[in-house]
């Protein structure tokens, strides 16, 4: 079997595929290094690869050491021999990042502890005030654990930004939104007739929502939605943690946290290991233990839960 070869890259696989595109596992011939090889679907995007420019040119201004860093953009041209969906258009190599989706990662392993679910969401967290704050602001418009990726040292990644927008002060958005069911936040569907929109309070629900789904299992875009109380999954988690979860995921935009800063603020200071000290928090822990113990029994605790 002939190798499928699009420019200098060898693909070896396919990494993924969505509504936009398919990512492939390549190797640079020149350089011996394996890349992430994204070509846009030319059926999804008639306009000539705008969308995937578009990312290309977030991620080379962007330097932060949980966002994957870009080779190259270039138009390929595929060999006569190759399958039918090899077709001439845009390609985006970017740095190959070894490790499972954060959605793969809980749909194998389940529900992670209160204490691992904080160390990611710090790291995630200063990812969305790196860019929140630069000059002007880059809305990240999709977060959620599909694009999150757990590498193998442990450490996160965050990757896909074809759903990202530069927000200059006093507007909202620019209309490109992403609709991920159970992570995209209320403005973004552009309910009650309102206007659909997004800002930073948007990437915060979703921050809000990719917490819960850390520390529960359940994935807040299946019934009940996420509506369920996270200590309902998991009666361990502090009453910090859960506070902070509700106020990331307030309907109203007003009413959550309005800056990423905020939120780490809080993580750090009273969202993680606040159980209480002496007696008092001796006895709370314990009741914690009973109604754990009661809930599994009962079946309704998140299967697969690691505590």
């Amino acid at each position: 079997m002939v190798d499928r070869q699009i420019g200098k890259y060898r693909i070896l696989h396919t990494l993924g595929q969505g509504g936009e595109g398919i990512v492939y596992l390549a190797k640079d011939a020149d350089l011996g290094r394996r890349v992430a090889l994204k070509c846009l679907r030319k059926d999804a995007h008639p306009g000539e690869g705008e969308a995937i420019r578009r990312e290309a040119a977030f991620l080379r201004d962007l330097q932060h050491p949980m966002l994957p860093v870009v080779y190259e953009l270039f138009h390929g041209n595929a060999c006569e021999n190759e399958a039918p969906f090899w077709e001439d258009g845009w390609y985006l190599a970017m740095e190959y990042i070894a490790g499972m989706s954060l959605h793969n990662y809980i749909e194998t392993r389940g529900g992670v502890r209160e204490e691992q679910a904080c160390l990611w969401g710090e790291a995630l967290l200063d990812v969305l005030i790196y860019l929140h704050t630069r000059k002007t602001p880059v809305i990240y418009g999709d977060l959620k654990p599909d694009n999150i990726i757990v590498c193998q040292d442990g450490s996160l990644k965050l990757i896909d930004f074809g759903a990202a927008f530069l927000r200059n002060y006093g507007e909202k958005g620019d209309g490109r939104l992403a609709l991920t069911a159970g992570f995209c936040a209320p403005e973004q569907q552009g309910l009650a007739g309102r206007q659909p929109y997004a800002d930073e309070r948007s990437d915060i629900y979703a921050f809000g929502r990719t917490l819960y789904y850390m520390v529960t299992g359940a994935h807040p875009g299946k019934p009940p939605y996420g509506r369920l109380a996270p200590s309902l999954y998991n009666p361990l988690l502090s009453p910090g943690f859960e506070r902070l979860v509700e106020r990331c995921t307030m309907e109203e935009p007003g009413e959550r946290y309005q800056v990423a800063a905020e939120v780490l603020r809080d993580l750090r200071e009273r969202g993680r290991f606040k159980r209480g000290t002496g007696k008092r928090g001796f006895l709370r822990r314990v009741e914690k233990q009973i109604c754990l113990v009661q809930t599994e029994g009962c079946g309704c605790f998140a299967e697969g839960f690691r505590i």
